[in-house]
């Protein structure tokens, strides 16, 4: 507990979190601390005395919290972790009927006899209402988890003082924390979880799910579970809307300042339209999806939603690019009357005719403007097209080609098509000169996993490669340089690179 990383010792960020505590609970508990190992040096003293070294810091009665912080300051981690003995002592304490909440803190292994692991069990087994919950500080040892599982309680982790302070609150009220989004789960269903084994520990839970591409979805009380195309759980949402009434097992929830994420998660992963991504378990790749409104970036507004996810990248994205800005251009080829300007030209001939076309256009890709439209439902097709005439468009599959193709239509009228707010580009070139060109049609392979969708395919001489979204976002705009994900789709996850230049489509 000395080591100092919390920022600070351990220990001073264990006794502030007891102290945030003991200020958080009602005037007048009954509140004790039970410290271990913090009167004799390990070094010198041999392992029988020393694991005997356990202390009643507070003794267990009603709650003084302007004392807590006097009667701490003196404490020091010196000694051995005789866990079991500390267990054994707490409980000593307690009135012979009625609940009680009992919580470990601790950043490693116990070094004594008894298990604790044994101690929890016994505890709670004599005496059920009494639980025994556990926080591994900077760490997840499974001694740990098994105290809590045993002692009917909760297991948290936490990597920093603010995380400790607001995990050691929850931990002490267990039942309430089970109804929160913790790293991993929320009550007795966690992230990763096969569909079949919730149904069977909840038979009531729902049978007929709604589809959304490879994923379904259960909505089971007031709360939506995701699972992917493997049958296995990737996202947790309570309420309705999905994420309006979730809270993290750290108390954010709709209304929380973004500023109090930041300060219980550190940066976010991503922030990019109104949702930001937070690790919530590294090790597992989990993370918590905060919605927010208020601001441009999570710092600047208040949360709004809250869904835990198993979305979190392999390692954190490298920050944005300090580079030149993105590139923004917008593709004018065709004027009021029809002709080709700004260096396009038209075909000599005719290319295609579309008899059914309110059947094969509608709003051009990177559409800026009414008047534009995409016409084909194949790869193939034409991603941009301009009013020629009534009966004629010219037509571009990418804005580098400079030749427009003339394409015939038989209908009086084309299809009223209203643009986006914010349109997707039409293309894409990246800083190493890979030109990429925004889906259309055509078959594509089974995305990565964590979230990934094929966008762009891509190509830089004879490679091809492809640009993904992730979780609905195509591009990470907080900064000047915009970043994407890009990879070949087979080997290894895509990874984030900067963006030159996009292009979107406009009518004059």
């Amino acid at each position: 507990m000395n080591t100092a990383d919390a920022p600070g010792p351990r220990i001073d960020a264990a006794k502030k979190a007891t102290v945030d505590l003991s200020t958080a609970l009602p005037p007048e508990t009954d509140f004790g601390v039970v410290t271990f190992g913090s009167t004799l040096p390990a070094e010198g003293t041999p392992r029988r005395r020393g694991c005997t070294d356990v202390v009643t810091a507070i003794p267990l009665g009603p709650l003084t919290a302007t004392s807590v912080s006097a009667q701490l300051a003196s404490i020091r981690a010196q000694g051995f972790t005789p866990i079991g003995n500390a267990l054994q002592t707490a409980v000593d304490q307690l009135p012979s009927t009625g609940p009680a909440s009992i919580v470990l803190i601790s950043d490693g292994e116990p070094t004594c006899a008894p298990d604790p692991c044994e101690t929890a069990k016994a505890i709670h087994t004599t005496r059920p209402d009494v639980t025994v919950s556990a926080v591994g500080f900077r760490t997840d040892a499974p001694s740990l988890a098994c105290v809590a599982k045993n002692g009917g309680g909760l297991f948290v982790t936490a990597d920093n003082a603010a995380q400790l302070s607001a995990r050691l609150t929850a931990a002490q009220n267990s039942r309430d924390a089970a109804t929160r989004l913790s790293t991993t789960s929320r009550g007795d269903i966690s992230l990763g979880d096969a569909l079949s084994d919730i149904r069977a520990a909840n038979p009531d839970f729902p049978t007929q799910p709604t589809s959304h591409g490879d994923r379904t979805v259960y909505v089971w009380r007031d709360c939506t579970y995701t699972f992917d195309s493997a049958d296995k759980l990737v996202e947790i949402a309570p309420g309705d809307p999905p994420g309006s009434a979730g809270i993290t097992i750290d108390g954010v929830t709709r209304g929380t300042p973004g500023t109090r994420a930041i300060e219980l998660y550190g940066d976010p992963w991503s922030d990019t339209d109104g949702v930001a991504l937070f690790p919530a378990d590294e090790g597992r790749r989990t993370g918590y999806r905060l919605g927010y409104e208020g601001g441009k970036s999570i710092k600047d507004g208040t949360v709004t939603t809250v869904i835990l996810c198993g979305c979190l990248p392999a390692s954190k994205p490298a920050p944005a690019p300090s580079g030149p800005a993105t590139e923004v251009v917008t593709v004018i080829a065709v004027d009021k009357k029809g002709t080709p300007i700004n260096g396009f030209r038209s075909a000599p001939s005719v290319v295609g005719t579309f008899m059914n076309f309110m059947e094969s256009c509608q709003i051009a890709l990177g559409a800026r403007t009414e008047g534009l439209y995409r016409c084909g439902t194949t790869a193939d097709g034409w991603a941009v097209c301009w009013k020629k005439t009534a009966q004629w468009m010219l037509c571009s599959r990418d804005p580098w080609d400079p030749v427009l193709s003339p394409l015939s239509y038989s209908a009086d009228e084309l299809p009223d098509v209203t643009p986006s707010a914010d349109p997707v580009p039409w293309a894409v070139e990246l800083s190493d000169g890979t030109r990429c060109l925004a889906r259309n049609g055509g078959a594509w392979p089974k995305p990565p996993e964590g979230g990934f969708e094929f966008s762009y395919s891509c190509r830089l001489g004879s490679k091809y490669t492809f640009l993904f979204s992730r979780n609905g976002t195509y591009f990470d705009k907080s900064a000047a340089t915009w970043t994407a994900y890009h990879g070949d789709g087979e080997t290894g996850a895509p990874t984030p690179v900067p963006i030159k230049k996009v292009y979107f489509s406009a009518a004059e």
